[in-house]
């Protein structure tokens, strides 16, 4: 249950939905969007999506302790705030407790390194003043949940944005307003879903909208955002601009960065942050390459609001996300077991792939990939390219690819190149520990005991949300011990 700043009876409630109360009015405690959760004295909000109507749960919130519900059903009967839209009752709702708590606050979005960036700031700033995103609900709904939660303890509020559909941020942008905004980068992730990079750009960039004049945009994906839109692929830079009064950009201030590998000691790297030769030099430790520059977003955007860069980079080494699907390494016997399960795009795929390939530990690399979705026309030429990355590797010892988007593209493949490749065609059926204790003695192309218990390995899982890859890792996990 959320409690709204200002907001104590359903009159004034009725009045900040720009609704109708249909019944006396009275005081309420909170509001709430489930109803099976018991909410005394609260008013539950019926929310419509592609795929759930919360009007048909109204009576069963009623009967968990609501009072009232807001909904956009005139023919439901009962004590009830009509309104033309629950949702754009939902985002007033939050706008209203957003102006009365009146935190600073940090939106994030991009392709890849959202929630990264997001939980680093996170473990920068003071935790009892501080609300966050919680894990990933990052979508139209979860945004104005999180500022829903803040208290009128909160002083910063960090909300990692998360799009899906051309267009998803165009009312969360008339409904709120930033201090910051953070762009981490920009690819084809979900182009299936938005239709073109272009779509991808134009929605991301709608949230500029939403940042106050004289607010700061931070972004390490475009040239430079105040000429054009031309995405940045020739070089390594971060940009920090200043919104005008007719929500411009005007270019501050660009770090040109660089990042190297320790050639002696792996999940160590020199960042070297300015191009001049006073630039700020930085020793690093992470478990994945792309993490350096999330930190150095991280410490450049708390630098603006006090905090020395310096320091927090010094206290983001050795960052671990406190989320165990990303890149979240488990230690088995010999073994590596890289879950990086939470989902995938093509960027995030090659850069997985590459960070264990420049490794110098001699252990077998084992990788196994799923599906990657949302995709479009690009699906077939981007698992391609996956899979050919994925031959190239030094110390492969074997690649398992599982889905039939993976099954369509092999047949480009050499006789040769086909060796080194398990093909998995039923993703939800139970591959992993069936396969796994299978006899090793049987010859089937489909055994992959053999390449496991022997001399250790690193192995690699990744794949999209939908193709539940957490399910190699609890197998191969269990099957190790």
């Amino acid at each position: 249950m959320f409690k709204v700043e200002g907001i104590n009876d359903l009159q004034t409630l009725a009045n900040v939905v720009d609704g109708k109360l249909l019944s006396s009015n009275e005081s309420f405690s909170g509001i709430t969007v489930d109803s099976r959760e018991v909410s005394d004295g609260a008013v539950y909000i019926g929310l419509q999506g592609e795929s759930f109507d919360g009007n048909l749960f109204c009576d069963d919130a009623i009967n968990n302790g609501c009072i009232a519900v807001i909904t956009n059903d005139d023919q439901l009967l009962g004590r009830n705030i009509l309104v033309e839209d629950t949702y754009d009752a939902l985002l007033k709702i939050a706008n209203y407790h957003h102006k009365q708590i009146n935190p600073m606050t940090i939106a994030i979005t991009g392709s890849n390194g959202k929630t990264t960036v997001k939980e680093m700031i996170g473990r920068i700033l003071d935790e009892e003043k501080t609300v966050i995103t919680n894990k990933n609900e990052n979508n139209e709904f979860g945004i104005p949940y999180t500022i829903l939660r803040c208290t009128p303890n909160t002083k910063t509020l960090i909300l990692e944005c998360g799009a899906r559909h051309d267009g998803d941020f165009k009312k969360i942008t008339e409904s709120f307003t930033f201090d910051q905004l953070i762009i981490t980068n920009i690819n084809n992730s979900h182009v299936g879903k938005f239709g073109s990079i272009d779509n991808i750009i134009r929605t991301k960039l709608e949230l500029i909208g939403a940042v106050k004049e004289s607010g700061i945009v931070i972004e390490a994906a475009f040239k430079d955002l105040s000429v054009n839109r031309d995405l940045n692929t020739d070089s390594l830079s971060i940009n920090l601009y200043i919104t005008n009064d007719s929500k411009e950009l005007d270019l501050k201030r660009t770090w040109p960065y660089l990042v190297e590998s320790d050639p002696d000691q792996d999940r160590k790297y020199s960042i070297t942050l300015g191009a001049d030769k006073n630039g700020l030099k930085i020793i690093h430790e992470t478990a994945i390459e792309h993490n350096c520059i999330n930190a150095v977003i991280t410490s450049l955007a708390l630098e603006q609001i006090g905090n020395d860069i310096s320091e927090s980079m010094k206290r983001l080494s050795g960052f671990e996300n406190p989320l165990k699907n990303r890149f979240h390494i488990h230690e088995v016997v010999n073994y590596l077991i890289i879950d990086d399960t939470y989902n995938a795009n093509p960027t995030s795929m090659q850069s997985a792939m590459k960070n264990i390939n420049d490794w110098n530990d001699e252990r077998g690399r084992i990788v196994i990939l799923g599906d990657m979705y949302d995709l479009g026309n690009h699906s077939s030429g981007e698992h391609k390219k996956v899979i050919n990355y994925a031959l190239g590797m030094k110390k492969l010892r074997k690649l398992i690819l599982v889905g039939d988007k993976f099954k369509n593209e092999i047949k480009e493949f050499s006789e040769l190149e086909r060796e080194k490749i398990i093909l998995i065609q039923n993703r939800v059926d139970d591959f992993p520990l069936l396969e796994l204790t299978r006899d090793s003695s049987t010859k089937s192309k489909g055994v992959v005991h053999r390449y496991f218990k022997s001399d250790g390995g690193i192995i690699l899982i990744k794949g999209s949300r939908a193709m539940k890859m957490e399910r190699f890792t609890e197998s191969i996990t269990q099957y190790l011990y």
